[in-house]
């Protein structure tokens, strides 16, 4: 609580400060293309004559730049892939600079005879990652973020989501402030995003448990007033009539001089639907094997609301609050299961079980705050400061009805509740020291919880457990460049956690533990020719959910029972990722160590057929690789925008098996690597029609102990047209898994148990959305938030 009391005098005392002023000349310009047209986001940087970098910035979107520097004589370099370098000399005096018009020429390639813009998208290679410009690029119609987001390089969209290749989910920013709700990336519009980072080696400044990140930075609006853009779509499975997703959101805008006042509310309404064939084999001093199907409906409904307000002291500090809530106004979920078991050959059961979990007497909640300091001082101090609460509560009621012509019927009914409250504090310093910057700061965490399960019917205990895990981080990064070799920067990341479980009706369970670990990054990018290229390293770590935790026994029918394990530890991963881009082309590599890797492990729990699904760390590496190409070129109005690779992975683990003399089986998972394409097709015409056909295909694979055992094939197709003189109203009708391929098949190996599963989802859907931006500005929320893995934990 004093680093709290101490940040928060910082926040105060800095918020007051302003920039010192010191006698130097300000370089005013403006970069257009060669038909006079205004070019954005370009990297205006200067220099000395030996070389040596001064100081840098973007143009704006309207191709507008300033910099300031001593008086003197400099050399002013302007960059933007897509488009060859522009220099200049100049002279700078004290006072306002005025520079001539910088004129940038196109940098096109020929392809079998056609000319190829490679300007749309473009593409650049940044220390962490890469970097997408989505304004004036196909992209900027392609629908909401979550759109933009699947066809971005380096990103490809998985049965569980979008994740970045060989690097699994990332955690997105938008503006620097942290997305708790990914729902949000629905609700942004292409047409607001300037640019989309994907950071594939995250530096020191991440909590050590990010291994991807992406960044979105939407267009600065200019002007004041008050705008709102509005969004809703509806989306109809084509097998299931009560397969209906619908989303509404509302966003409010108002900016006058320095301030900026938003807020903004949605409302989502989703159904799912599962129908799977399994078959279960347990191993023991008796052979228990299981034949059955499941059918799983799931409909929920939620309303998420947000508020908060930005204030631009001066030119150089910002200063504001943000507060999110959330509740869950409906969660019905109903499986219906039909097994026939056998022992040693002999039916033993045919048991048919209705499950019908909904949400407990009080609804689930959520409640999140932030407010923030970021200001430059003598325009060369850094100080960004984030003071971040989040809340929660849920509840839940299951009920169980089990029918068996061969055995006894029960009835099985359980409640489960939890809450829990994370406070944290980040702040982050930096300066500018001979030709890079460098950052230190800190972050601290504390986060507590509850977890109580209750069950009738059958003999399971319960829990009533707390836990506490407090989290102090220190970390430092120093990046420089060097213009002639490129951009170089390494960190240290420090973190000390102490955690600690206590169940009072399982005293036995009860442990604490503390880790103290380092987890240093490095990266280096720079041109080689007409070569970009990137190479990092950094080494991660991730740490169970409170959910892995709980020793609680949850029941899911008569022979699954499922756990948490409160004796998993964290796993360790070395991460090592090489990236390059010529013209249209990028190219990816990655490779992974994984220590203590966590995985979801089954094995029998007792002599009657029951088997107990737990996490547990594997005790041998888990290493896998990546290899990936995008190709992006433009022909007239047709853009390609096609990934294809591999991702092999290999993994040996000790499974125990009672077949075995020993009792121990070596199982390997290593000989069916993944490989996927992705291919999307963008035509843009007239009159605002945008037409898309694309289609993403992954292969038969393992996924660390699982084998994918089918193709999975999603043929997607978008309508779309621009209305109103500004564009400003989107109509769009898609469609998804149109030849209905789009689902994927396991099997797995546990040694004392295996598992089957055919698969069928309901994932055949129309779509028709509707967008209507009116006089819209961008927030200026500066807030980039503090423990943001915790959140995400909760």
């Amino acid at each position: 609580m004093k680093r709290l009391v101490l940040l928060l005098g910082i926040l105060l005392s800095c918020s007051a400060a302003f920039a010192a002023r010191q006698t130097e000349g300000t370089i005013k310009g403006i970069c257009r293309d060669t038909d006079g047209s205004p070019v954005g986001f370009a990297t205006v940087y200067l220099m000395t004559t030996d070389s040596t970098v001064v100081t840098g910035t973007a143009a704006e979107a309207d191709g507008r730049f300033a910099l300031k520097a001593a008086p003197g004589e400099y050399i002013l370099t302007v960059s933007l892939i897509g488009y060859k370098d522009a220099a200049c000399e100049i002279s700078v005096a004290a006072g306002e600079n005025e520079l001539s018009p910088i004129t940038l020429e196109e940098d096109s390639v020929m392809l079998e005879g056609a000319k190829i813009q490679v300007v749309v998208p473009k593409m650049e290679l940044t220390g962490e990652g890469l970097l997408t410009t989505v304004s004036g690029s196909v992209l900027e119609n392609a629908g909401t973020a979550k759109d933009v987001l699947e066809k971005t390089p380096g990103i490809i969209k998985s049965q569980d989501g979008l994740e970045v290749i060989g690097r699994g989910a990332p955690l997105y920013y938008i503006n620097g402030r942290k997305v708790n709700d990914t729902s949000e990336l629905d609700r942004l519009q292409s047409n607001e995003i300037q640019s989309v980072e994907v950071i594939t080696n995250p530096g020191s400044q991440y909590d050590a448990t990010v291994r991807s990140v992406v960044r979105i930075k939407t267009v600065k609006r200019q002007g004041d007033g008050f705008g709102f853009n509005f969004y809703a779509s509806d989306a109809q499975s084509l097998k299931w009539l009560k397969g209906n997703n619908a989303t509404a959101a509302l966003n409010l805008n108002y900016r006058t001089g320095g301030v900026d006042i938003f807020a903004g509310i949605n409302y989502d309404r989703w159904a799912q639907r599962q129908q799977s064939n399994l078959e279960k084999a347990t191993f023991g001093d008796s052979i228990f094997e299981d034949k059955g199907n499941l059918d799983s409906e799931f409909l929920g409904q939620s309303v998420y609301g947000n508020a908060g307000v930005n204030w631009q002291i001066s030119a150089n500090h910002f200063i504001g609050g943000k507060v999110e809530w959330g509740t869950r106004l409906q969660g019905d979920d109903m499986t219906l299961i039909h097994d026939d078991v056998f022992e040693n050959g002999v039916q033993v059961d045919n048991l048919t079980t209705i499950s019908k979990d909904r949400l407990g007497k009080k609804k689930p909640n959520n409640l999140g705050a932030n407010i923030y300091y970021n200001g430059l001082i003598k325009d060369k101090f850094g100080i960004d400061i984030n003071l971040d609460y989040y809340g929660t509560t849920d509840s839940s009621i299951s009920f169980a009805d089990e029918t068996s012509s061969m055995t006894t019927d029960a009835y099985i009914s359980s409640e489960s509740r939890n809450t829990g409250k994370m406070y944290a504090a980040k702040a982050v310093f930096s300066y500018p020291i001979w030709k890079g910057q460098l950052e230190v700061g800190t972050e601290e965490t504390f986060s507590r919880r509850t977890d109580s399960y209750s069950i009738a019917g059958v003999d399971i205990p319960a829990s009533s457990a707390k836990v506490r895990e407090d989290n102090y981080a220190g970390f430092f990064s120093y990046g420089f460049a060097l213009p002639k070799f490129g951009q170089f920067s390494a960190g240290l990341r420090y973190e000390y956690v102490n955690y600690a479980y206590e169940d009072k009706l399982s005293p036995d369970q009860n442990l604490s533990r503390r880790y103290s670990n380092f987890f240093p990054s490095a990266s280096y990018a720079g041109k080689f020719g007409p070569v970009q290229l990137m190479v990092g390293y950094n080494a991660r770590t991730e740490r169970p959910g409170y959910s892995s935790l709980s020793s609680a026994i949850r029941y899911n029918n008569r022979y699954i029972w499922q756990s948490g394990n409160a004796q998993l530890q964290p796993q360790l991963t070395h991460d090592v990722n090489v990236t390059a881009v010529w013209k249209f082309i990028t190219v990816m590599l990655g490779y992974s160590r994984t220590d203590h890797a966590i995985m979801l492990w089954s094995s029998p729990y007792n002599d009657e057929g029951v088997v107990l699904v737990q996490p547990r760390n594997i005790d041998t590496p888990h290493r896998k690789m990546n290899v990936s190409v995008n190709l992006n070129p433009t022909v007239g109005p047709w853009t390609l925008n096609c990934t294809f690779g591999i991702m092999p992975q290999w993994l040996t683990i000790n499974a125990p098996d009672p077949r075995e003399p020993s009792g121990i089986r070596v199982t390997k998972f290593n000989d069916k690597p993944f490989g996927f394409v992705e291919m999307f097709n963008t035509f843009k015409v007239k009159d605002g029609w945008q037409f898309e056909l694309g289609g993403e295909f992954y292969s038969k694979s393992y996924s660390k102990n699982i084998l994918l055992t089918s193709c999975y094939f999603n043929l997607t197709a978008a309508i779309q047209k621009s209305l109103l003189k500004d564009g400003s109203l989107v109509l769009r009708l898609e469609g998804r898994d149109l030849a209905g391929l789009a689902h994927h098949n396991i099997y797995t190996d546990f040694g004392s148990h295996t598992i089957r599963q055919t698969n069928y989802m309901d994932s055949q859907r129309i779509k028709f959305s509707l967008r209507y931006n009116f006089n819209t500005a961008s927030s200026k929320y500066r807030g980039t938030g503090a423990g943001a893995e915790e959140r995400s934990r909760m």
